[in-house]
């Protein structure tokens, strides 16, 4: 099984998985999918035919916004 690698918050060029998103928030996946449906949480990129990844400098911001707003 490969290594993960958690990613740099401050690496504004870096992409992440919806299973490293849902560790991080300490919810499951359908969960993450279920914000981006629902909750104004950031749209996923299409990398590929096959690969989806979510802009971790997307994420953060959208992080900073709901800690600013709760």
């Amino acid at each position: 099984m490969p290594k993960t690698i958690e990613p740099n918050p401050h690496n504004s060029s870096a992409y992440v998985t919806d299973t490293t998103l849902a560790r991080h928030f300490g919810v499951n996946r359908a969960t993450i999918w279920a914000w981006v449906n629902r909750n104004g949480f950031p749209a996923p990129i299409k990398l590929s035919p096959q690969m989806t990844r979510w802009k971790w400098a997307d994420v953060h911001a959208w992080e900073a916004a709901q800690a600013r707003a709760g």
